[in-house]
């Protein structure tokens, strides 16, 4: 049960030739759960849901934080995960369905006053849809959020979209960049070669 229960529906759509995806990889979500424990971290925002293996690394990981999930809903076993993690976790995780680029916006409108400590992007990987999120979840930040941009790897196809649009906001001067990770260990460059590099920052706010 747990986690593990989480990552079967995947590899069970896998092996029944059904959409899936795999997610975050074990070096990842170490840190990631490194980042919600740190002090002052009680709201995390996440763009990519998929089987819930990530919300269910944050909750885990700080068992006073709430979580809120963007996602696509494109995987026939997002809900089967969602209810899953209810059970786990009653009361601590909303999962809003729909495409990122409009329910993000449309989120912060019904709620201006949300601030996250926490986000979380790794949602679409065509870059307007990436350089999308970035931009919209700035609504949610506040000078102390932690931001993570997954999938910074141009060398890969699912990674040039993310890091064109993680440069942008760099040199737009949207997000300040503290450190790279690649494979679990920090780097200073974005550069191959490496399955998974990711990027954590902080929203340029006042």
């Amino acid at each position: 049960m747990g986690r593990r229960y989480l990552e079967a529906l995947a590899e069970h759509a896998a092996a029944a030739n059904q959409p899936f995806d795999y997610g975050c990889d074990e070096p990842e979500l170490a840190h990631l759960a490194q980042l919600a424990r740190l002090p002052g971290i009680r709201s995390i925002a996440e763009i990519g849901f998929n089987a819930g293996v990530s919300s269910f690394n944050f909750l885990d990981a700080n068992h006073e934080a709430t979580v809120y999930s963007f996602e696509l809903g494109y995987f026939d076993y997002t809900t089967t995960a969602k209810r899953h993690l209810d059970r786990m976790f009653p009361g601590r995780h909303r999962l809003i369905l729909g495409d990122s680029v409009h329910t993000v916006p449309q989120f912060h409108a019904r709620h201006p006053g949300l601030l996250f400590d926490l986000i979380f992007i790794d949602g679409g990987h065509l870059y307007d849809t990436a350089m999308a999120d970035l931009r919209n979840m700035r609504s949610f930040a506040h000078a102390g959020t932690v931001l993570v941009m997954d999938d910074i790897t141009p060398w890969k196809p699912c990674g040039v979209g993310p890091a064109a649009a993680w440069g942008e906001a760099l040199r737009d001067g949207l997000i300040t960049q503290r450190e790279l990770i690649r494979e679990g260990r920090p780097v200073t460059a974005v550069e191959p070669p490496g399955n998974r590099l990711w990027a954590v920052g902080a929203y340029n706010v006042t």
